[in-house]
């Protein structure tokens, strides 16, 4: 008889210790990272197969992590923890017949087991869906920007919700960029002779519209950081193109395109393999 009460006895103190706020959070906590990497992994793309068009269920899609994004992610104040949010680049496989596009970025948040749908989701929810979602995803997160870190947010936007194919890289100074290029040529010639002229028509015609490259931060009358900064992008097949854009960001995270413009070149110009293309206009 005497064990029998003392069995109820536990039995009805039970649920004050689980929900006590002393051990409630940890057993939280562990119900919120119950998601394994592999499951992390397989919501993006059930995610990606899902919005796409004609999409089968027994394709594969090439998955890489972004820990690129991640790392920039880790740099911003937040009241909540980012280091539950994972970054994937979702490629679909060569050859496939799609109208949508064939690369996908999405942000998965294992506490909340949350998909962002950041890059390329556009044929789907219009044209300010990247920046919608992007702002969802920051929101959850309750970030807290100081100015010195607005400019790392504009980086962690444009580097995940922004149309870049084989590489891009934000731009601090010239040496970077010429470093860049030099690399992108001689990757796509395979010829170090041809690649050394390219780059040297490349940065000849680049240099009276050469700006300068390093991020300027300002601030509105209504306290929003204005962010200008400038990107390098690589296409595959294409010469090396500099963007210049114009965000606004908020305290909280949030961010509006304002404006962007190519600067050089005037318009994107086509790689030749037999001929060299003519500068500074390129071969269009």
């Amino acid at each position: 008889m005497t064990s029998t009460r003392r069995s109820l006895r536990l039995l009805w103190f039970l649920p004050i210790l689980l929900f006590s706020p002393g051990l409630s959070a940890p057993i939280q906590a562990q119900r919120a990272n119950s998601l394994t990497d592999d499951q992390v992994r397989e919501a993006a793309e059930r995610t990606v197969k899902k919005a796409r068009s004609g999409s089968t269920s027994n394709e594969r899609l090439s998955i890489r992590r972004r820990r690129d994004l991640e790392e920039l992610l880790l740099t911003l104040e937040a009241k909540k923890p980012v280091k539950d949010v994972y970054f994937y680049e979702l490629v679909a496989p060569p050859g496939t017949v799609s109208e949508a596009s064939s690369v996908w970025v999405v942000a998965v948040a294992r506490s909340t087991q949350e998909v962002y749908k950041l890059y390329s989701f556009e044929g789907s929810a219009g044209p300010n869906a990247p920046s919608e979602e992007f702002n969802q995803l920051t929101s959850q997160l309750a970030l807290s920007i100081p100015e010195e870190k607005a400019a790392s947010l504009a980086r962690l936007f444009l580097g995940s919700c922004v149309e870049g194919d084989s590489e891009e890289i934000m731009l601090d100074e010239g040496m970077q960029l010429r470093l860049a290029v030099q690399n992108y040529y001689f990757a796509s010639y395979g010829d170090i002779w041809r690649a050394l002229d390219a780059y040297a028509q490349w940065w000849q015609g680049s240099r009276p519209n050469a700006p300068a490259l390093a991020p300027t931060i300002g601030m509105d009358k209504n306290g929003r950081y204005r962010v200008v900064l400038k990107r390098l992008l690589t296409f595959v097949g294409k010469h090396p193109q500099v963007q210049e854009w114009d965000l606004e960001i908020s305290r909280e995270g949030k961010i509006r395109v304002l404006a962007m413009k190519l600067i050089f070149p005037d318009q994107p110009g086509w790689l030749f393999y037999d001929l060299p293309s003519p500068f500074p206009s390129l071969t269009r």
